[in-house]
Formats: structure tokens, C-alpha cells, sequence
């Protein structure tokens, strides 16, 4: 592992084939003593996080992990989720026939003739568009495992960003410990411009930083500069030759990098860079199908909906 040649650093790697990791179940098992609200079956590590000591050496301090019901869902997880939306689409159908009580016999024709024309009662597994990165980190140095922070891919807002400005634009959302906002990163489309921009907002000691995650034109690996109020203040320097998506995370003397909340912050989206890829297909596919008139073939899952909820609506 090469040394970093900035104040700060973090070196995330990311694991090329995470199923088959000799190590992979020994972290499960690490992960399954961590809060069982944010670790689930359904997750997988695909990557560790380690530290530069003040010795020069590297410890690692975080896990990665992945929720693959979500990210790869299998022929069953997707026929699960078929069946629910049926099941929840012919309750609304048979609700317009008869708002409460028992359909009759003509009503229950109604109902099936209805279903048998109904786009939603009609799919297929292979035209549902769910898949979506949640990607989790825990912190493993002490005696327990904790969760250290959380970024998931923001679908709905995803499309309608792409539709605005007809490139597919990633939207992120991160959820940390004892922070109590919820950071949304925005990849930005500006004309003439073709590597990625994102941008969010960290409110830190009473203020409001504005940061910008500009990828570089020219670079060894993918790398991105890190920006807070236009000033360069960090670097994610990806790695070139590296199996996974592995980088290191650089950061110069700046209050903000004093700040432990914002380097897990800037760690998350670190780990989702190999993904991106992969996520813009999913976009792509995604908007396609909106623009068919097809709208019902994207899934919006209940957790993505509670990030858009509005805790003012019952005042």
C-alpha cells in the first residue's frame, strides 16, 4: 500500500469479487455483533476502510457493506416483490369498484375483467426497475461493532433530474450517527463538462460549508478534488491498478476535516464510485421507461419514500 502524501487519509478497498474474499466471513460475523437496526441478512462486505497511524502504519477501522436484496436481488426477491404490487394494485382496483365491504358477484367480474387490462397486474419480473445501492459502514476498532454512517441511491429524484437535463445524473443521500441532517450529493450537468461534478451542503459549528466533488480531467485512477466554499481542501485519489475501486482519501489542514461526521461523509462516497457505472444503466433504463409512458415499471421503495417525508405535515 503506497504511503499519502496529505495530512489527513483514509485508504478504502474495495473488493473486486466480495463473495469469494477469504476474509468475507470473517467481517459477517464481526458485523452480525453490530446494531441489528443497520446491519441485515441481506448485507454483504465488499470492502474495508483503514487508517494511517501516527507510525506510519495502516489499522483497519471500518467495514463495508452492501444491501444485495436491493443492489442484486434474486428470480425470488423479485417475484416477492411482484407479488406484493399485485396484491396492492387489485386492492386499489377492487377500492373503485366498492370503497368498503364485499364485492358482489357482477362486482367481482368487474374486478377481474379490470385486472386482466390493468399494466401493473400484467408484469413481468424482468420490467421492474428496483435496484438501488445502500451501501453501510461500521466501525470495528474496540470491543463492539457500530454503524458508522449510511449512502443510498435517491431514484425518483434521480429520473426527474435526468429528464430535466437528458444525461443520468446520480442523487445521493447519507445518513451519519449524532448528525441530525440527512446530506443529499447531487451530480450536477454542466455543458461542456464531461467528467462528474457533485455537490451537497454540510452544516458543521453553526455553518453551512458548500462543497463540490469535481472529478479531475486528467488523472491516474478516478480521482476527485474536494472543495468547500471553492477552495481545495482534499483529494480522493484513486487508486490505477487496483483490483476493486480502491482510493485514498486526502484531506489538507481545513476546520472541516476536524470534523469526524464529514470524513465519514466524504468516505461513503468514496466506496460508491465503482458503482456509478452500474448506477447510470440503472437510471438510463429508468427513464426510458418513464418517458413510455411505462411509470409503474419503477419501483420506489418505502425506505427511499420516508427520506422524502415531510415532518410538518401533521402540523
Amino acid at each position: 500500500m503506497a504511503s499519502a502524501p496529505r495530512d489527513y487519509c483514509r485508504y478504502i478497498d474495495m473488493w473486486a469479487v466480495p463473495g469469494i474474499h477469504p476474509t468475507n466471513n470473517e467481517f459477517m460475523q464481526r458485523l452480525k455483533t453490530a446494531d441489528s437496526q443497520h446491519f441485515t441478512r441481506n448485507m454483504t462486505v465488499v470492502g474495508t476502510i483503514s487508517e494511517k497511524e501516527e507510525n506510519g502504519k495502516w489499522e483497519k477501522t471500518h467495514l463495508i457493506g452492501v444491501r444485495t436484496d436491493i443492489w442484486q436481488p434474486s428470480e425470488q426477491e423479485v417475484e416477492e416483490t411482484l407479488d406484493h404490487l399485485r396484491e396492492r394494485r387489485k386492492d386499489e382496483l377492487r377500492r373503485e369498484i366498492k370503497k368498503s365491504g364485499r364485492l358482489n358477484a357482477k362486482q367481482k367480474i368487474q374486478l377481474e375483467e379490470r385486472a386482466e387490462e390493468d399494466k401493473i397486474m400484467q408484469m413481468e419480473c424482468k420490467e421492474i426497475s428496483d435496484r438501488r445501492l445502500v451501501l453501510k459502514v461500521f466501525k470495528t476498532t474496540g470491543k463492539r461493532t457500530n454503524w458508522a454512517g449510511t449512502i443510498e441511491q435517491m431514484t425518483a429524484t434521480e429520473i426527474h433530474n435526468s429528464m430535466g437535463s437528458k444525461k443520468n445524473l446520480i442523487t445521493l443521500a447519507v445518513m451519519l450517527p449524532r448528525y441530525e441532517f440527512v446530506t443529499y450529493i447531487q451530480q450536477n450537468h454542466r455543458s461542456f463538462r464531461t467528467p462528474a461534478v457533485f455537490t451537497f451542503g454540510f452544516y458543521d459549528e453553526g455553518r453551512m460549508w458548500h462543497l463540490c466533488l469535481r472529478r479531475k480531467w486528467v488523472s491516474f485512477g478516478v480521482d476527485f478534488e474536494v472543495l468547500a466554499d471553492g477552495k481545495k481542501i482534499g483529494l480522493i485519489d484513486g487508486v490505477l491498478f487496483a483490483m476493486g475501486s480502491d482510493s485514498y482519501v486526502n484531506l489538507a489542514n481545513h476546520p472541516l476535516n476536524e470534523s469526524t461526521q464529514f470524513v465519514d461523509l466524504l468516505t461513503l462516497f468514496a466506496s460508491s464510485v465503482g458503482y456509478h457505472k452500474a448506477m447510470r444503466r440503472s437510471i438510463k433504463k429508468r427513464v426510458q421507461a418513464c418517458l413510455a409512458g411505462n411509470w409503474h415499471q419503477h419501483l420506489i421503495q418505502d425506505e427511499e419514500l420516508k427520506l422524502r417525508h415531510n415532518g410538518r405535515s401533521a402540523a
